[in-house]
């Protein structure tokens, strides 16, 4: 069997709880390097996952590991450096959201890859959820009519209480922004990906900092979308919000469908059509079950075998900026206060 060999770059808890188990969980990957500017987080988790190599370098990873790909688990504002030397050095990179802090990164990791032949993909983990790929099954398959709106929610108590590595996730210059960048970025892809990722024109946006006062970013973002063939959406997204939920509500001229999972309550999908004709006295409620696990098996599952097999991703530079352009639109409309355009251009 091929064995594709990785290595990881970044040993905080996002490679600790997500890349690392996802990699060894797969037969096909042989994860050969962990690099980290602390040496003893990486010879922690190397010692974990029998990781034979380590570095502090990433560049000298990349050059000197005998690698084929790398995941890029670090503070936002080096996934576009790292992420251009990977794909000059012909690496296949899965990057962590937000894929970049800016339109012009973004395309210059997009061309980057794309002169090397390398796979460019974004690691948007709601996009595997297995219910989330069942609710883009049911929208897909047209029972709910034509749709008209959506509506998502992402909230949990913040990234302190979740990595110890939060500090830079408060730092504008390291993280991009808040809770935008951070959640808002989550809530927004999965809107997209639902709706088969339609194109968004414009957003207006509010944000606040409503709970975490010592710190000098937004905690809160609520924001109406317009999609180009006219549907309406909006999201939610907190660092103020606990415990931790995320829901997706989508309705049809046939009725909806709503996504729901909370850390209090058991993740479900509750879907109702009707006759259009007789909208009160012809409801009907539709059955699905969820399965364990995604069709993909996981995210770093699925950039594996689409190295093996040469195919586009679920989620890819492309699409990857197209979100992050929605959210760094957002927040230029929480400084106007108007509807802002979805440029693919910065400014």
């Amino acid at each position: 069997m091929e064995k594709i060999k990785v290595g990881v770059i970044g040993a905080g808890k996002i490679a600790e709880r997500l890349h690392l188990p996802q990699y060894s969980a797969c037969s096909n990957v042989s994860i050969i390097a962990i690099c980290d500017i602390i040496k003893k987080k990486a010879e922690k988790l190397a010692k974990q996952y029998k990781i034979p190599k380590i570095y502090t370098d990433y560049k000298k990873m990349i050059k000197e590991a005998d690698i084929d790909a790398v995941s890029i688990c670090t503070p936002n504002y080096l996934h576009s450096p790292m992420t251009i030397f990977a794909a000059k050095n012909k690496k296949h990179i899965l990057v962590e959201k937000p894929m970049a802090l800016s339109i012009k990164e973004m395309k210059d990791m997009i061309k980057e890859c794309k002169n090397n032949n390398v796979i460019l993909m974004v690691e948007q983990t709601q996009r595997f959820d297995p219910a989330h790929e069942i609710l883009k099954e049911i929208v897909d398959s047209g029972i709910l009519g034509k749709i008209a709106t959506i509506r998502g929610k992402l909230g949990h108590s913040g990234p302190e209480f979740w990595s110890d590595d939060s500090p830079w996730f408060f730092d504008k210059k390291k993280s991009g922004g808040g809770v935008s960048v951070d959640v808002g970025i989550h809530i927004l892809d999965l809107i997209r990906f639902v709706l088969n990722d339609k194109e968004i024109e414009s957003v207006c946006a509010k944000t606040a900092n409503l709970i975490k006062k010592k710190i000098k970013l937004e905690d809160t973002i609520n924001a109406v979308i317009k999609f180009k063939d006219g549907i309406l959406g909006s999201f939610e997204a907190s660092w103020s919000t606990s415990p931790y939920e995320v829901r997706v509500e989508v309705c049809g001229s046939h009725g909806k469908a709503i996504v729901q999972q909370a850390n209090a309550d058991p993740q479900r999908i509750r879907v109702w059509t009707i006759d259009p004709k007789n909208p009160y006295n012809t409801i009907k409620e539709h059955k699905y079950n969820i399965p364990e696990k995604s069709k993909h098996m996981s995210p770093c599952a699925h950039f594996i075998n689409c190295i093996i097999k040469k195919q586009k991703s679920v989620i890819d530079g492309e699409q990857g900026m197209k979100s992050m352009a929605v959210i760094l639109a957002a927040l230029k409309s929480a400084k106007t206060g108007k509807f802002e355009k979805v440029f693919e251009k910065d400014g």
